[in-house]
């Protein structure tokens, strides 16, 4: 890991692979290595440069409620400290609400789009299922571990996980990051929906049929409203970015080729 020094504050960020750059942002609670899988299955032939919201990984704690015009104004001066004029953006779950925001607020920039898991306003049973998050967390990352594996993922993987079940809590919780009441806090405001038809490069927009937090219907609708998309619907739950990890990847290549 790496950091970045941008308004007094210390950005942690990730940088592997050669070629065209892509500016990714991870989820809630998480970290850089969120998108380890995905990288590790398009080899080295794309620069991946992961960027850690507040809280996270190397990024200092928020001092104030997160806001989406900071973290996009942080991750841009960080790909313009790295020497990438022009970039393809991915971002995954919260991460994916940045990486659209991100495209339609630098569109001069941005090459292309990936909403993996996203959406553009938050409605009222996603607002409860965060702050059941928040409080969950606030309880112990473990308790909420064991919610979100059993409402994250389809039945099929939860078969493979059960002979392993406590072990997997466990390594799961110990990811949980110290910012997530943050990164909830923020989720549960988020509204773009004006940003959509403002997003003007190929955007890929990819969602789980079995997502039980951020409903298909999400992608569908940004599908709908942002010119040259494409909608990509997958047989997994919201954690499809470990479900699926490889599928992502074939889809990445092939939407920054």
């Amino acid at each position: 890991m790496a950091v970045f020094q941008h308004r007094s504050r210390n950005i942690g960020y990730n940088v592997n692979g050669t070629g065209p750059a892509i500016l990714a942002f991870h989820g809630t609670t998480q970290s850089g290595n969120a998108w380890d899988q995905v990288r590790a299955s398009c080899g080295d032939d794309r620069t991946w440069v992961v960027f850690e919201f507040p809280g996270s990984g190397e990024s200092d704690m928020p001092t104030a409620p997160l806001e989406l015009d900071n973290i996009v104004d942080d991750a841009v001066a960080l790909m313009s400290n790295l020497g990438h004029e022009t970039f393809h953006v991915v971002g995954y779950s919260l991460g994916a609400v940045c990486a659209l925001h991100t495209a339609a607020l630098h569109s001069s920039r941005v090459l292309s789009v990936m909403s993996l898991c996203g959406w553009s306003q938050s409605d009222a049973r996603m607002r409860g299922t965060f702050d059941l998050w928040r409080r969950l967390i606030a309880i112990g990352p473990e308790l909420f571990i064991r919610y979100a594996l059993v409402d994250g993922y389809t039945p099929e993987t939860l078969e493979m996980i059960e002979p392993m079940w406590d072990g997997a809590v466990a390594l799961a919780a110990s990811t949980v990051q110290p910012g997530s009441d943050a990164h909830l806090e923020l989720d549960i405001r988020v509204d773009i929906e004006s940003d959509l038809p403002l997003i003007s490069m190929p955007c890929l927009v990819i969602g789980g049929l079995q997502d039980r937090w951020v409903d298909i219907t999400k992608s569908r609708h940004i599908s709908a409203i942002v010119p040259h998309a494409t909608l990509v619907e997958l047989p997994a739950g919201h954690l499809v970015i470990g479900e699926m990890a490889a599928d992502i990847g074939a889809l990445v290549l092939k939407h920054t080729s």
